[in-house]
């Protein structure tokens, strides 16, 4: 037996469309939300790298975290002019992390490419 939900009841799921575009976003605020409030830097560094496999496993464009870790960067400079040399450390970390993991899935997605050259 169907039960049948009133309209007002009834939840809307957003379109897999939508989040195949928003999960690159997602993963990055993630990355750094576990690098602010986790202690551990281990913890960290492997919550990065699972943000790394999911990139490489979905296909995304691994040039976005290069770009968070040149964002970051200016972040850097922007908080060093302003005296906060504690917190200009911390994100200069961030930004290594994500310069890493970005170069990481750039060279996974050079290989992957060479593999589908050598294929045709």
């Amino acid at each position: 037996m169907k039960i049948k939900l009133p309209p007002w009841l009834r939840i809307k799921l957003p379109k897999q469309k939508f989040i195949e575009e928003v999960m690159p976003f997602i993963l990055v605020i993630i990355c750094v939300a576990s690098a602010k409030l986790i202690d551990s830097e281990a913890i960290v560094l492997s919550v990065f790298l699972v943000a790394l496999a999911i990139y490489a496993w979905r296909k995304y464009d691994s040039r976005m975290l290069v770009g968070t870790a040149l964002f970051l960067l200016g972040a850097c400079a922007v908080l060093l002019a302003g005296g906060k040399e504690f917190y200009a450390n911390e994100v200069a970390i961030w930004a290594y992390y994500f310069l890493v993991i970005g170069v990481l899935g750039l060279f996974i997605e050079y290989l992957r490419e060479k593999k589908h050259e050598n294929e045709d």
